[in-house]
C-alpha cells in the first residue's frame, strides 16, 4: 500500500502545473506564507522553480531556505477532501549556474511564456529538495512518505538522446500523439507537441496546456521508451 501511495503521489506532482508554495516570512516573522507558482518536477522527484528575486517568497527563502510545496486535485463539484493532495516539504536553493541553463531550457519547453521572463536579471532557477512528504488520496489514504521512498534513480539517458526522442515523436508522430490525448483527456488536439520526457511518462502540449501521459512502467532506457509509446498508441487507436 505504501508503494502505491508513493505512485500516486508522484503521478499527481506529475499531472499538474502549479501549486502553492509556501515559504516563511520575513516581513512578519515567523507567519507563513502561500503563493501560487507553476514549477517543475524532475523524474528523481525534485523541484524546480523560475521565479524573481523581487517576489515575496524568493526574499523569504533567501532568509530561511525551509519551504514547502502543496499539490491538489481541485475538484469541480463535490467534497474537495474526497480528493487528492500531497505537500513536499524541503530545503530551497537557487540550482547552480552550472545546471541552471539546461534545466531552464526544459521548464521553458513546459512553460513557453516564461521565456519572456529570461532575458530579466532578477528570474532565476530554484530548487526544492525533498525532506519528507505528506500524502492523502482521500478519507483513510494518510501517508508521510520519506526522503529515501521519494526520491528515484536518475535516468540513464542523457539530454542529446532525450531531444533526439522528442524532435523523433515531433516531426513523424504527431498524428499518433493526438490519439493519445483524445485517449487519456478526450481533448481534439491542435497541433500536438511533445515538450517533456522522464522515464515516467510523457508531457504533450495542446491548446497552450500541458498534459501528461504516464508509462505503463518506469523506462530504464531509450528502447523501453520506444515501446512504452508505441503501446500508449496502440491502446489509443483501439479505442477509435
Amino acid at each position: 500500500m505504501r508503494t502505491q501511495a508513493v505512485h500516486h503521489a508522484k503521478q499527481l506532482v506529475y499531472k499538474k502545473n502549479s501549486g502553492v508554495m509556501s515559504t516563511l516570512s520575513y516581513n512578519l516573522r515567523g507567519y507563513p506564507f502561500g503563493s501560487v507558482t507553476p514549477y517543475m518536477c524532475d523524474e528523481q522527484g525534485k523541484l524546480y522553480f523560475f521565479i524573481s528575486d523581487i517576489a515575496q517568497h524568493t526574499k523569504n527563502l533567501t532568509h530561511d531556505k525551509r519551504m514547502s510545496l502543496t499539490v491538489f486535485d481541485a475538484a469541480d463539484t463535490g467534497d474537495q477532501n474526497e480528493h487528492g493532495r500531497v505537500t513536499i516539504v524541503g530545503d530551497g536553493s537557487k540550482v547552480p549556474q552550472a545546471l541552471a541553463d539546461e534545466l531552464l531550457n526544459k521548464y521553458i519547453a513546459l512553460y513557453p511564456e516564461a521565456d519572456t521572463y529570461r532575458s530579466a536579471h532578477d528570474f532565476n532557477l530554484w530548487q526544492l529538495e525533498p525532506v519528507r512528504i505528506r500524502y492523502i488520496g482521500g478519507f483513510g489514504k494518510i501517508f508521510w512518505i520519506e526522503k529515501d521512498e521519494w526520491q528515484s534513480a536518475k535516468k540513464v539517458w542523457d539530454n542529446t538522446q532525450e531531444q533526439q526522442m522528442i524532435d523523433h515523436m515531433n516531426e513523424d508522430h504527431q498524428d499518433a500523439m493526438g490519439l493519445i490525448l483524445k485517449h487519456h483527456y478526450k481533448v481534439d488536439a491542435h497541433a500536438p507537441v511533445m515538450n517533456g520526457l522522464l522515464p515516467q511518462g510523457c508531457y504533450i502540449r495542446s491548446h497552450k496546456r500541458n498534459y501528461y501521459i504516464p508509462f505503463s512502467e518506469e523506462c530504464d532506457s531509450p528502447q523501453a521508451v520506444r515501446v512504452a509509446l508505441v503501446q500508449l498508441t496502440k491502446e489509443a487507436r483501439s479505442t477509435v
